[in-house]
């Protein structure tokens, strides 16, 4: 497995912006390939995509540039993760993590034993070269993974220094909507106990040893989260960089 550039970045105290793919297309994967991001993060837990599609963004990505590409699975299943992992992403994003066991089965889900408990393929999967490269993927692997837990219920952000002491874990990332829904206000931002519960999780994830992500919106918002202290932000996506492009231009149009 190769250096993990994203993982550098924030290791060295470095602000990273990232895109969502959220269409299962090897072209838009592409064309937000050739950007500046430092990361794009393939979405299987609301996109449209699967696994062969998956693998299409990613040589798609590669075939411009050395950008880390990161998976956002399911859910926290085993098998899942594997089949995420085996395709040769940096990292994957795990949803609604609520406990430090619910963190631990996914970091062990990620790695080979005796750190893990992750069946052995990387003799012949793609993340390890179809065989050529096993070896090195097998020894660089649990230095060089990104893996991101998300913070997306109440119960978890009772439980974030508990999750974020895993060992394996390199970010938490709080999920906005799902929290608002977590105390029944979807949506609900302006909400005092909504606020309440974003910046609590915001403020215990800055206090660990964890990378702090989330998604923004817009420059504005954008560079107000990273003065906040947020060290990753997912602050775009494929579809939403398309619908806004091509409605701005017909506003304009109107005009």
């Amino acid at each position: 497995m190769n250096q993990n550039k994203l993982k550098k970045k924030l290791k060295a105290g470095e602000k990273a912006a990232a895109c969502w793919l959220f269409s299962n297309s090897s072209d838009a994967a592409e064309v937000i390939g050739g950007t500046g991001f430092d990361a794009v993060m393939i979405d299987h837990e609301h996109g449209s995509g699967n696994l062969t599609t998956a693998v299409d963004q990613h040589r798609a990505v590669r075939s411009v540039s050395d950008m880390t590409v990161l998976m956002r699975v399911p859910w926290n299943d085993s098998v899942l993760i594997k089949r995420a992992l085996d395709m040769g992403v940096d990292g994957i994003m795990v949803p609604s993590v609520n406990t430090a066991a619910e963190a631990q089965a996914a970091v062990h889900a990620c790695r080979y034993p005796p750190t893990g408990i992750r069946s052995a393929g990387f003799g012949a999967a793609r993340a390890g070269g179809y065989g050529r490269t096993a070896s090195e993927y097998r020894k660089n692997l649990d230095k060089e993974l990104m893996i991101i837990c998300q913070i997306e219920t109440k119960e978890a952000v009772g439980n974030i220094e508990e999750i974020a002491a895993v060992e394996g874990v390199d970010m938490l990332f709080i999920g906005p909507n799902d929290l608002s829904a977590s105390i029944n206000k979807l949506g609900e931002f302006d909400d005092p106990e909504v606020k309440a519960q974003f910046e609590e999780a915001r403020d215990k994830i800055i206090a660990s040893p964890a990378s702090l992500g989330c998604i923004s919106k817009g420059t504005v918002e954008t560079n107000q989260l990273f003065a906040d202290g947020f060290d990753f932000l997912l602050c775009a996506g494929d579809v939403g960089l398309l619908a806004s492009a091509a409605n701005e231009l017909l506003a304009t149009l109107k005009k």
